[in-house]
């Protein structure tokens, strides 16, 4: 069985609230590999080769961020515009990415009620990206209210364990 591959995208995991405890738990499981490319990469310069290996030996591919006005970080979209163009236009013809499974997990700092029946439509250009790819795009994992004095460590972990459920239900 090929590994999942979470690029993890948080600018400052040391201050995260959620993001850190969802990777913690999705690291238990063997079968997946956290890509922290805030850590790989302080510089912002992306070593695709290094990526695009990676994404060779990847059944799913997870992109774990917290949503920054309505959008991923910046690294993030860097790494999507730098990766998934390579892996789909190459002197090779190789799609390395078509018909894997590809999914998103969310953090919001603002409330449920916010993003109610509106976080598909501002999720909206990565799941046409990833149909664009011929990835099956798997349901979104999303928590939200995570900012101090809204959430809990409690409801944060009951959240990490539902991720790592959604992770294994989700692994090729």
């Amino acid at each position: 069985m090929k590994k999942t591959l979470i690029i993890l995208a948080h600018p400052d995991l040391t201050r995260s609230m959620a993001n850190k405890k969802l990777k913690e738990e999705a690291e238990k499981n063997t079968d997946i590999i956290v890509h922290d490319i805030y850590k790989e990469y302080p510089n912002g310069k992306i070593d695709l080769e290094k990526e695009l290996n990676l994404l060779k030996e990847t059944g799913t591919l997870v992109l774990q961020f917290p949503m920054q006005w309505f959008n991923c970080p910046s690294l993030l979209k860097e790494w999507i515009d730098t990766v998934f163009m390579a892996a789909h236009f190459n002197e090779s013809e190789e799609k390395i990415l078509a018909n894997k499974k590809i999914g998103l997990a969310v953090t919001t700092g603002a409330p449920k009620e916010v993003y109610e029946g509106k976080l598909e439509g501002i999720l909206a250009p990565f799941v046409l990206s990833i149909d664009y790819l011929n990835a099956k795009n798997i349901p979104i994992f999303s928590i939200h209210g995570v900012m101090p004095g809204k959430i809990s460590e409690t409801e944060i972990g009951v959240s990490a364990k539902k991720y790592a459920e959604y992770l294994k239900n989700n692994i090729e």
